[in-house]
């Protein structure tokens, strides 16, 4: 009894085995399928995804041209800090040759 046990357990492996490659397999493949349209070309992806990167690219021109410097630098906070100290450097130092 032992020894048919065995037996069964093996085959039943086996099978696991086989069910789990077969559904692996199918789940890839419908997940490929997914992110690869069928019937579209790579080439007509790349012109939609250049024309949009050109559209994007020019407004962002456009932003940064129309902003002034000031409102540029001070979005950065470590611009702002050193900005602060040169100007307390220069004050400390304007201040000693007011005598």
């Amino acid at each position: 009894m032992k020894k048919v046990w065995e037996v069964i357990k093996k085959i039943g492996i086996w099978i696991a085995t086989v069910l789990v490659a077969i559904f692996t397999v199918l789940f890839v493949k419908e997940q490929r399928d997914k992110v690869v349209p069928t019937g579209s070309t790579t080439s007509d992806n790349n012109e939609e995804i250049n024309a949009k990167a050109e559209a994007k690219r020019k407004e962002a021109i456009e932003r940064i041209s129309n902003a002034d410097a000031r409102s540029i630098c001070e979005s950065y906070g470590s611009v702002c800090d050193t900005i602060a100290e040169g100007k307390d450097r220069f004050r400390r130092r304007c201040k000693g040759t007011d005598n």
